[in-house]
């Protein structure tokens, strides 16, 4: 019993002694570049990504500058972290590189498009019949007479009538490539509005219970250039909040007076419309407008995990990367 004692009381002095003390007693070198590689780039963009990740380093982990060393070239950047908590290894990668491309999106109502769906759905039967042997033993007689709607459920009420919303239908994620791929081709897209873009939620849909249900979305396009309107650089800071007893995490935006015109304007303009908000390219909400928003301060939500918020929160803060970066080279180094 003496001696169990004796190995146990060993044991917690080595971990308090050893594992707490060694756990910053290393250095982290990570060499970054461009996702694209064909992106051409200039030493000024670099010095833009390498100011923005000192900017994510200090804001999200409190690190000291003297403990981070940049350097940066045309074609990649290279980081050492001294004295770095091991633990947050992971943590720290994902904020290096992380890409938050925060936009807002004016859109379509179902109704305005369920239509269209009709057509395409038509036409790609028309199509299949010419085409391919179908065979009826193998697939459910619906989807084998509706290609597009047997896979992509349109969002009507029980009598048929179209439900409002921007959400235009529910597919399995496994589908959604095939949705896609339907409605990239030729003939299928020039039944529908030019000015319409198809975007997926990022998370399954709320009111699934398996989880697998992803949400198309209807996006318009209204500017010259087919970007946002408004977009993650009119940012000045964001912060999550919370709901009473934390029932929702919102994040609270703070924008530039430019950004603050546009949104008043988008607001004004789409009174009893959704907006999408839309990160890295993927719906995350899409509130109802019930009328303008003036001012420099607005809400979003989008079933965020506090964690979640918080790190979109701190990439907003310390400002978008000109462009998508990847780690190529890591190593953790034992300090002497």
């Amino acid at each position: 019993m003496k001696t169990n004692f004796v190995i146990i009381t060993i044991i917690i002095v080595a971990f308090l002694f050893g594992g707490c003390t060694t756990q910053k007693n290393f250095d982290f070198k990570v060499t970054v570049v461009p996702k694209t590689y064909n992106y051409v780039t200039t030493l000024n963009d670099m010095n833009k990504a390498a100011e923005i990740i000192n900017k994510r380093l200090t804001y999200s982990f409190n690190i000291p500058q003297k403990r981070i060393n940049l350097n940066d070239t045309e074609n990649q950047i290279s980081l050492t972290i001294s004295k770095v908590d091991t633990s947050k290894i992971d943590l720290i990668k994902d904020m290096i590189i992380g890409h938050a491309n925060l936009e807002f999106w004016e859109t379509y109502e179902n109704g305005e498009i369920i239509g269209y769906l009709s057509k395409a759905n038509n036409m790609l039967r028309d199509m299949q019949t010419k085409t391919e042997v179908i065979d009826t033993n193998s697939r459910e007689e619906f989807t084998i007479q509706n290609p597009l709607l047997g896979i992509l459920n349109p969002r009507v009420t029980a009598q048929g009538e179209p439900l409002p919303s921007c959400m235009i239908g529910l597919a399995s994620g496994k589908d959604t490539a095939i949705v896609n791929r339907y409605m990239q081709m030729a003939e299928i897209k020039v039944l529908f509005p030019h000015e319409l873009k198809l975007m997926w939620s990022q998370n399954p849909h709320e009111y699934d219970p398996s989880k697998t249900s992803y949400e198309l979305h209807a996006i318009k396009v209204t500017t010259l250039n087919e970007q946002a309107p408004l977009n993650g650089s009119a940012i000045t800071s964001a912060k999550p909040t919370t709901g009473s007893a934390n029932s929702e995490v919102k994040i609270t935006l703070t924008m530039n007076a430019e950004g603050a015109n546009t949104w008043a304007r988008i607001t004004r303009e789409n009174i009893n419309r959704c907006i999408a908000v839309v990160l890295n390219g993927c719906v995350r909400s899409y509130p109802r407008v019930m009328a303008e928003i003036t001012g420099v301060n607005t809400e979003i939500t989008g079933d965020f995990t506090i964690e979640e918020a918080n790190d979109l929160a701190n990439i907003l803060n310390s400002g978008g990367l000109p462009f998508e970066l990847q780690i190529v080279e890591e190593q953790i180094i034992k300090r002497e």
